[in-house]
């Protein structure tokens, strides 16, 4: 009877252990699938920045609100109501209500989370001018490249995808100066009912001159569509005050690579390749600017990662950085987009200028 007894207690222990065990390998399945428990990952401003005091304030995270946030002013209270203007920047926009004036100081503190305790924080930012200007992208200078590559799986959430072909959209624009606004760009693609494919939307803060957005796609992503005829990319940079460039256009792509390489698993977008002339879509800016300069691609050329060719230069071979939102990085000027750079002499640099003021209005649209 005893040892039945003490079989059965040790039963119970093993029952009891399990389902620790199970309660503890849970969460870290549901992690694995993308759930993810509530957290505020991130905000703009960030304590201590000045910031514009018509801009909204912008807040990345998990399950989060401003519903048992406070705001002061100068110590007095005020509100947090939705920005409607800039709606889409991030998963939740707010501004100040009323508006501070320049110079006052502005605290944002509470619980963040809406359903947990653990998203407690503390902003402190001075309000500065209001920022009345819209972003001036530089479309010339910008351009987006494919690249076919070898099948490798990837997951997003609990799905599993086979990833075949990666784009990369480089975008430019004159670098941010402090106390302005966040910059955002959106980057869309809408193939309409007439092909069967997927669209496409991204959006990436623009925090540098260069800002790279860069996406894992499926073989069948495009459909029927050819992308070097049949793909324009759309373009908006807005930024957290309400201000808004005018959209605009790229097609075609300056440059598409196919390479049959074996590639590891990944859960985003190989690096961007080291793009050469030979890659230059005949059409794009960037095979215009070769042509015109009479240049003509060479086995023995050193190539520039991420780059239009630069003609008659050595290049340097780079990568993309990633954050935890998507691929933001270069180093690259404004003025090394879609068409080759200059060396700031004549003859076929002066060329060069022709061509990309010649194809300016093309690629705007």
């Amino acid at each position: 009877m005893v040892a039945i007894h003490a079989l059965t207690r040790i039963a119970e222990g093993a029952v009891l252990a399990g389902t620790c065990a199970l309660a503890f390998f849970v969460p870290r399945i549901a992690d694995a699938c993308g759930a993810s428990l509530p957290e505020l990952h991130e905000s703009v401003p960030a304590d201590g920045d000045t910031y514009p005091a018509n801009a909204a304030l912008l807040f990345w995270g998990e399950a989060i609100s401003v519903d048992k946030v406070t705001v002061t002013v100068d110590g007095e209270p005020a509100a947090l109501v939705h920005a409607e203007f800039a709606q889409g920047l991030a998963p939740l926009v707010v501004k100040v209500e009323p508006e501070p004036l320049p110079g006052q100081t502005v605290v944002v503190a509470g619980e963040f989370c809406t359903e947990a305790d653990n998203c407690t924080a503390s902003i402190t930012f001075t309000a500065g001018e209001p920022d009345v200007v819209a972003p001036t992208p530089n479309v010339e200078a910008s351009f987006f490249a494919l690249f076919e590559h070898a099948p490798f799986s990837y997951m997003q959430g609990c799905t599993q995808f086979e990833a075949a072909q990666a784009l990369y959209v480089h975008l430019e624009q004159a670098p941010p100066a402090a106390g302005e606004a966040l910059v955002l760009f959106k980057v869309t693609w809408n193939p309409g009912d007439e092909v069967d494919a997927s669209a496409i939307s991204l959006t990436e803060r623009g925090v540098e001159a260069t800002t790279i957005v860069s996406e894992a796609l499926t073989a069948e992503h495009f459909g029927g569509a050819d992308v070097r005829t049949e793909v324009c990319l759309e373009v908006l940079a807005r930024d957290a005050a309400g201000n808004a460039a005018p959209p605009f256009e790229l097609c075609p792509p300056c440059f598409m690579r196919s390479d049959a390489t074996p590639l590891p698993a990944g859960s985003s977008a190989p690096p961007e390749p080291v793009w050469t002339d030979a890659d230059a879509v005949p059409g794009s800016a960037c095979a215009l600017a070769m042509e015109t300069t009479g240049e003509e691609p060479t086995s023995g050329e050193a190539p520039t990662s991420g780059e239009a060719p630069t003609s008659g230069s050595t290049g340097e071979t780079g990568s993309q950085e990633e954050t935890s939102d998507s691929a933001t990085g270069g180093e690259d000027g404004p003025e090394k987009g879609c068409a080759c750079d200059s060396d700031g002499a004549g003859g076929p640099a002066s060329l060069l200028l022709l061509a990309l003021g010649l194809i300016g209005v093309r690629r705007r649209r």
